[in-house]
């Protein structure tokens, strides 16, 4: 049995560790949202676009590694750490504010149905608890306003 399935039956989650991100186009400051598929965890929720953390990697590599996968994202961008969620069971998910430099539309694979460019404070419904508490956390808003330039 792989690392990441065990980790599922011990923690609930796909592996101890991921990362994600919230992805920003600083040409137009709207935030790119993944629709989430069914067979996901909480399928039909708007969440990051992320993943578990492969054996070796950083939470930055992660999310690069994830944002080609889950999006067909190969460009240039600048991460951000936002708020860190870590739940009793040990499991942690790394949040990032992915910089790039236009908004583009997504290559989808199995785990994302659909998508969304949104406008701060316009968010999707329903969300995925972990956007939602991100979204809640005072920081990491506070962060995301001052990289969008809301002031």
């Amino acid at each position: 049995m792989n690392d990441h399935k065990l980790a599922m039956q011990e923690t609930g989650f796909w592996g101890r560790a991921a990362a994600g991100a919230l992805i920003c186009a600083r040409s137009t400051s709207r935030l790119l949202i993944a629709h989430r598929a069914e067979g996901t965890l909480q399928a039909g929720t708007w969440g990051t676009w992320g993943g578990a953390v492969d054996a070796g990697e950083t939470a930055v590599e992660t999310v690069a590694r994830e944002l080609h996968e889950e999006a067909g994202f190969e460009g240039d961008f600048d991460a951000h750490p936002l708020m860190v969620f870590e739940h009793d069971t040990g499991f942690t998910y790394s949040n990032f504010l992915v910089v790039v430099k236009d908004e583009f539309d997504p290559v989808l694979n199995w785990e994302t149905q659909n998508f969304g460019w949104f406008t701060y404070g316009d968010w999707p419904d329903p969300l995925h608890f972990g956007l939602d508490q991100l979204l809640n956390h005072e920081p990491s808003l506070s962060e995301i306003r001052t990289l969008l330039k809301l002031g």
